[in-house]
């Protein structure tokens, strides 16, 4: 997997969102907190230079960025170097560091310490010594990020308005059901999470919350990567559909490629692909279930299907490139999961047989439909989790 040009490119798109935000208020706040923005779970040879620096934000408790704290540098285990002991937060709310691995394989911790801060406000990175590694370890040699976005705050505009650009993230009007949250285990980006939340009542069909991306310049492949995971008890809807992410092509009416927990027709929940197209049809495919031009694609890998814990964080990882024609079947669509403390992700399905529609894909987003229009609502608070989203393309 290469990790050059996009790797430079990662960074400079974060640098394009800082001048997006809202300006920073000053530091000191009582409740401010550090989180981690990018830059976690690299890797490099021995003696070498991380491809990325190590990214920390400082934010208040309503999720604005703080300005002018002071954030201090250790490697608390490891024989690497930082590139500095202390570091200003500047105007966008970020302070960083390069760090160097050392000489000895494993795995190195960096932690970043607010100074002045209340007792505990510090992250670690994990850094692989001896090994060229990034977080996203499907992702095609060469792509280039078009977003990285490590949900510090929900959206670009923190005042909910639309904004347009790079890295940009916008959110419909909604009931008011997202937030971002800390949550100490978080996998890449701790403490700050997104956190949608499904009250009790919600009606099948529905989603708390939408919040999407736009992709310039549009296209047809695309490579989407995100930690996710729903609580512990979560309630699924009658019907077995619990959607997680949408891709929405351009068609003249919605058709989309979405990801779900599915237990349509099994007790378990599994990590499956909806084809839900105008005019492709997909029952040519092995080990799915539909009709016409949607259909539900279960795993074909390894004896096939890949049940989902919920209350577990999972890293889910999608690519797709588009068909050459609606019934053309050469379409590719790959999926995985990497369960939280797997050494390595679990391939799930590989199709390279897959019709889609014309059209390119316009829109990625949150839009986590709760059911299938089953006629219930919810009866418990339930909510989904997501520890940031990467996204890449040729």
């Amino acid at each position: 997997m290469a990790r050059t040009p996009h790797q430079l490119c990662s960074v400079a798109l974060l640098v394009a969102l800082g001048a997006c935000l809202a300006p920073a208020d000053s530091w000191p706040d009582d409740a401010a907190r550090i989180a981690i923005v990018s830059g976690n779970q690299q890797g490099a040879p021995l003696g070498q230079r991380l491809p990325e620096p190590l990214i920390v934000g400082l934010f208040n408790g309503g999720g604005r960025p703080l300005k002018s704290g002071r954030v201090s540098w250790t490697v608390s285990h490891g024989h690497g170097l930082v590139s500095a002991d202390t570091t200003t937060v500047s105007d966008s709310g970020w302070s960083q560091v390069g760090y160097t691995v050392g000489g000895v394989p494993g795995t190195d911790s960096v932690r970043a310490t607010l100074v002045g801060g209340v007792a505990n406000q510090s992250v670690t990175f994990g850094v692989v010594a001896g090994e060229n590694r990034g977080p996203w370890p499907n992702e095609p040699a060469g792509f280039t990020t078009v977003t990285d976005w490590p949900y510090n705050l929900i959206v670009t505009n923190v005042d909910g308005t639309v904004s347009g650009g790079p890295n940009v993230w916008n959110q419909s009007p909604g009931t008011g059901l997202a937030a971002v949250v800390p949550d100490s285990s978080a996998p890449l980006s701790p403490p700050n999470v997104l956190q949608l939340t499904y009250p009790v009542g919600l009606p099948s069909g529905s989603a708390p919350w939408t919040l999407y991306f736009n992709p310039r310049p549009r296209g047809r492949e695309f490579y989407t990567a995100f930690w996710w995971k729903a609580n512990a008890e979560w309630q699924g809807d009658p019907s077995g559909i619990n959607k997680i992410i949408f891709w929405q092509d351009g068609a003249p009416a919605s058709a989309n490629l979405i990801v779900m927990m599915n237990n349509q027709r099994q007790r378990d929940y599994l990590l499956t692909v909806t084809l839900e197209f105008n005019q492709a049809s997909n029952g040519q495919l092995v080990n799915s279930a539909g009709a016409q031009a949607v259909w539900h694609v279960f795993g074909n890998v390894r004896g096939g299907n890949y049940v989902i814990t919920p209350g577990t964080w999972y890293r889910i990882e999608l690519y797709f490139k588009g068909s050459t024609t609606p019934s053309s079947q050469d379409g590719v669509l790959r999926w995985w999961a990497t369960k939280l403390g797997d050494a390595a992700a679990t391939p799930i399905g590989d199709y390279t047989n897959v019709n889609f529609d014309s059209p390119d894909f316009i829109q990625f987003s949150f839009a986590p439909t709760w059911g299938g229009n089953s006629g219930v609502g919810k009866s418990r608070r339930d909510y989904y989790r997501i520890d940031h989203v990467h996204l890449s393309r040729p």
